[in-house]
């Protein structure tokens, strides 16, 4: 009887060690201005194929003065898909009040897309992946690009603007000359 108690308690014992709570570990919270560069610096510089089928571009203005550029205190997100023949995109110029305006294009849009890529041969930022802790939203720059080849331009930063100001122009220009006029009843009723 006294082995039966005794393997019992033995049996209880291992029993509460086995449910005791565990000592939960938190990730260590990383330190504001930790940079981190997983760029790939493999990743292709020339794209063969002219033919876009996917762009997203996102850039940061808000440290340009408005004497350089009248894209200034602003950020901006470009995105063209191309689906079916026809190009569904997006125009949002975001600084003090969120826009997201809907476009609609044929298909040759993403061919001037393609020119204003090439003649800033963005293609040599692709593998371009470096982030900084703790920064406000929207610093930077990312390109996203996908060609119907299956190549792709890749970059990102959150820290600095590696886009050419000329080429965020043209292409914040390109995007706005899709959007939709207003008519003239619009204005009339504005009046």
């Amino acid at each position: 009887m006294k082995k039966h108690l005794l393997l019992l308690l033995l049996l209880a014992v291992v029993l509460c060690i086995g449910c005791s709570p565990k000592e939960i570990t938190e990730e260590p919270m990383e330190e504001d201005g930790v940079v981190r560069d997983n760029s790939d610096p493999d990743a292709p510089k020339v794209i063969e194929s002219d033919f876009i089928i996917s762009f997203l571009c996102e850039f940061s203005a808000l440290d340009r003065m408005e004497e350089d550029t009248y894209l200034s205190g602003k950020n901006y997100r470009l995105e063209a898909r191309l689906k079916d023949g026809a190009v569904k995109g997006h125009y949002s110029p975001y600084g003090n009040h969120g826009e997201d305006i809907l476009f609609a294009a044929d298909h040759s849009f993403m061919y001037e897309l393609q020119e204003v890529v090439s003649r800033y041969d963005l293609a040599q930022y692709n593998g371009m992946d470096v982030s900084v802790s703790g920064l406000p939203e929207m610093y930077g720059a990312s390109l996203q690009i996908v060609y119907a080849s299956g190549e792709s331009i890749s970059a990102s930063d959150n820290q600095d603007c590696f886009l050419p100001l000329a080429a965020m122009e043209e292409l914040e220009n390109l995007f706005l000359q899709q959007l939709p006029k207003p008519s003239a009843s619009d204005d009339a009723t504005e009046e």
